[in-house]
């Protein structure tokens, strides 16, 4: 080492050829030390002045460090054993560095060597997927876009679950235009599918499927382990003072109400070709169901909403309703409301049609390049309202409540005010709107459900609602209490959200809503499906996403069935067949039936002395003849509203042949007695009292049409034909229309006016005999020998009650 130092010093500043001083450099990238193959050891190291530590690119070997520490010691004038103590630690400290290096060194070849394995097998998984893909997939995929492609590859190679079924039979020709189009359409559709499935596209909906599928096979019960309770909420008699006083409240809230009207559905079912909202919810004045909820909506608003706040209403529709329902609304110049109150969201195509337990999607039979689709289920309304920004809109303009309705139910919005006065009071963020409901009756029953610390207050099914009591220590399952009903209510599918609480929900769950299967098995070990199935989802299974404190504030609102809760959902055959059984036909003549028997009761509740009509049979659904009561929302569209109108009820008397139709803000009835058929309106911005009014006429009858060309009327098996009406309109200007005095002039009794045609044209009449009064009257065929002579039927002597 010294010998060293002395060369160094020795050679310092000596000058290289060209009179230039010689500098000593190092070098960032030595040559290798061709017998050891690593670069030569660090020179600086021996002499104990390395600088670069662990950065020098020399080797630093214990030796060198010895060494070098020798030397620093020499230099430092220390002792010989010191020398050698620090030589001996310098040996040990590189030693242990040189070691832990080459373990690095070891990880970082085994890291390289994964990294070029994994890179390998990655090259050969690709070359394996395009040698095992169907022949006509293989050859076809230069007519998909590279994400298109991407999918067909990843639908073969999904295990037991793959769906190479879908394009073994393509052929591998290429040359026919027709066909590339078919297979270009197949792939934007599967491409679509996936775009749309919010739980991880079409490869999560398929694992999803096989997951359901299987814990269906095995049986396994969703609710094992949940203890079933009565949930809260309040069941109300109408007409009562807690019905009263509870509507009262939610009228100070309907004025910050949105509506979601979930109307994905054609009428083919009941025999009519277009969409079911379009259908008229009555014949007397032909108003359609759209028409309906729409003059409601805006009657609250003109009553109730404040700072010019419009209530908007959210409309989703489907693939074969949008276009329809856009079109119906235009025509209509949308029944009055401002375009801007109405949004509309469409229904995806739904999701594949499963063929199996391994979820293999099932092909159309009519065209091999296209799969089978089925709807999804209105779950999927929550996250569209999400997806499409609708819901927290609506917050954002002021909107504190929305209520979820259905497409053809007449008394969807009886109910309204009540449940906004319930989930008020009780604070609730979702209220079910419920029918009592017998015990073990074949409806859905809202259900308070507890495991540990959660809960949910969800519809549980009829047929699992009973053993779950019996298994949970209720040994007679579920039973009627001493209302005469089970204590657990009836769920019809009507909702009401408090609106921020719900967007909330929204927020972290994007509106996903879990999904179930119900196979149809055909053999007994559960693995062949008598049709293919699918997933679907539904919007009143929105209280299991729920979380925490948000769990306990769901209940519900009850009213009897008939006063809020009728749909139009079947056709009269199957209507006849469901009523033969003791259940609610849901056809159109019990729709308009319902409607107008809903109004009657509503009457009566406030003291108005309204008589009930025959039963008839029309087609063979049995219902109600009369009286046809129709109270437009302009003129009155709740109970207390009714109070309101109707200043003496006990001077009201309607006779159970008689037909009404009111409408208009303006009017007040104070006494009338009606034996026949009469129309009154106040025009907007007019006001008009009915005062001792006495009218007799013929009025309207309904006659059976069963073979009618009309889709309406048919559906109904009869056709309402108007012998004679009274009008009275009170005119904006202080005048009136019809044969009325105003009041404070001597009463007059109305004389009848001239008949007036139905909107609907009214059937021909054959001969026939006079039908004889009985308790329940057939009038689906017309007898042998009735004769029509001018307005009247049989001369005169023949009344239809």
């Amino acid at each position: 080492a010294n010998t060293t130092i002395m060369a160094a010093k020795k050679n310092k500043g000596k000058k290289k050829s060209g009179g230039k001083k010689k500098t000593t450099t190092r070098s960032d990238s030595p040559l290798l030390d061709p017998t050891t193959n690593q670069p030569p050891v660090c020179k600086f190291l021996r002499q104990g002045r390395c600088q670069r530590g662990d950065d020098c690119t020399f080797t630093h070997t214990p030796e060198a460090a010895a060494e070098g520490a020798r030397a620093a010691g020499f230099k430092a004038g220390k002792t010989q054993d010191e020398i050698e103590m620090d030589a001996a630690i310098a040996f040990e400290v590189m030693k242990k560095k040189v070691e832990s290096k080459k373990e690095e060194e070891v990880v970082q070849q085994q890291q390289q060597a994964e990294v070029l394995q994994a890179e390998e097998e990655a090259i050969q998984s690709v070359d394996s997927k395009n040698t095992f893909l169907p022949p006509g997939l293989s050859s076809s995929l230069s007519l998909f876009t590279p994400q298109q492609q991407e999918l067909a590859k990843r639908l073969c190679e999904l295990g037991p679950k793959n769906q190479r079924h879908l394009f073994e039979h393509w052929t591998s020709n290429n040359n026919d235009a027709i066909v590339n189009d078919k297979k270009k359409a197949l792939m934007s559709k599967l491409e679509s599918i996936d775009n749309s499935y919010p739980d991880g596209g079409l490869m999560g909906y398929l694992n999803n499927a096989v997951e359901l599928l299987e814990k269906s096979r095995l049986g396994v019960n969703p609710l094992e382990g949940w203890m079933p309770s009565v949930p809260k909420g309040e069941a109300f008699e109408v007409g009562t003072e807690a019905f009263l006083s509870t509507e009262k409240l939610g009228l100070t809230e309907v004025g910050s109400c949105g509506f979601v009207l979930v109307a994905g559905g054609l009428g083919e079912r009941l025999g009519y070709g277009d969409i079911k909202i379009g259908l008229p919810t009555e014949l007397a004045t032909g108003t359609s169901y759209i028409q309906f909820y729409i003059e409601t909506i805006l009657a609250f608003q003109s009553r109730y909403a404040k700072n010019g706040l419009k209530l908007p209403l959210c409309i989703m529709t489907s693939g074969d309703t949008n276009d329809k329902t856009v079109a119906l609304l235009s025509k209509n110049n949308y029944f009055g409301m401002d375009k801007d109150q109405i949004t509309i969201v469409q229904q995806g195509m739904g999701v594949p049609a499963l063929l199996d337990n391994d979820a293999h999607i099932a092909i159309d039979s009519e065209n091999p390049y296209d799969i089978q689709m089925k709807p999804h289920g209105h779950g999927d309304i929550h996250a569209l309202l999400h997806s499409q920004g609708v819901a927290k809109s609506w917050l954002g303009k002021g909107i504190k409540w929305t209520v979820f309705f259905q497409d053809t139910n007449g008394l969807a919005f009886h109910t309204l005010a009540l449940s906004l006065g319930v989930s008020s009071k009780m604070g609730l963020i979702m209220n079910s709107i419920t029918c009592p409901r017998k015990a073990k009756q074949a409806i859905g029953a809202i259900t308070k459900l507890t495991k540990g610390d959660q809960q949910s207050t969800i519809n549980v099914e009829y047929n699992q609602l009973d053993p779950l009591l019996r298994a949970t220590g209720h040994p007679d399952g579920d039973v009627n209490d001493a209302t005469g009903f089970s204590p657990f209510p009836g769920n019809i599918n009507q909702l009401l959200f408090r609106l921020d609480a719900y967007v909330k929900v929204l927020e972290r769950t994007k509106g996903v809503m879990p999904e179930f299967v119900n196979p149809k098995y055909k053999d007994a070990g559960k693995t062949v499906f008598k049709k293919p199935t699918r997933l679907e989802c539904m919007m009143q299974d929105f209280p299991t996403v729920l979380v925490g404190a948000e769990a306990s504030k769901v209940g519900f609102t009850s009213l009897a069935s008939e006063l809020c809760f009728s749909p139009v959902k079947n056709a009269t055959s199957d209507g006849v067949a469901l009523q033969a059984n003791g259940t609610h036909p849901g056809v159109a003549a019990t729709g308009e039936a319902d409607q107008n028997g809903a109004t009657r009761q509503l009457l009566r509740s406030i003291g108005c002395d309204v008589k009930e009509g025959n039963k008839v049979k029309f087609s063979g659904i049995e219902i109600v003849s009369g009286p046809d009561c129709v109270l437009k929302p302009s003129f009155a569209a709740c109970t207390n509203e009714y109070k309101n109108k109707f200043t003496n009820p006990s001077a009201v008397k309607i006779s159970g042949r008689s037909s009404l139709v009111l409408r208009g803000e303006g009017l007040v009835i104070e006494s009338l007695d009606l034996d026949g058929a009469l129309v009154i309106e106040c025009e907007k911005g007019a006001s008009g009292v009915i005062r001792n009014l006495t009218v007799k006429n013929k009025g309207w009858v309904k006659l059976s049409a069963e073979t009618s060309t009309d889709e309406v009327i048919r559906m109904r098996g009869y056709n309402m034909i108007k012998l004679e009406t009274e009008t009275v309109v009170f005119k904006k200007d202080g005048s009136i229309e019809g044969n009325y005095a105003p009041p404070g002039s001597t009463p007059k009794k109305a004389t009848p006016a001239k008949a007036q045609s139905t909107q609907v044209k009214p059937q021909s009449v054959e001969k026939t005999a006079p039908i004889p009064v009985q308790p329940t009257l057939d009038l689906s065929k017309p007898a042998s020998s009735e004769e029509k002579e001018s307005d009247t039927f049989c001369g005169g002597g023949c009344s239809i009650m």
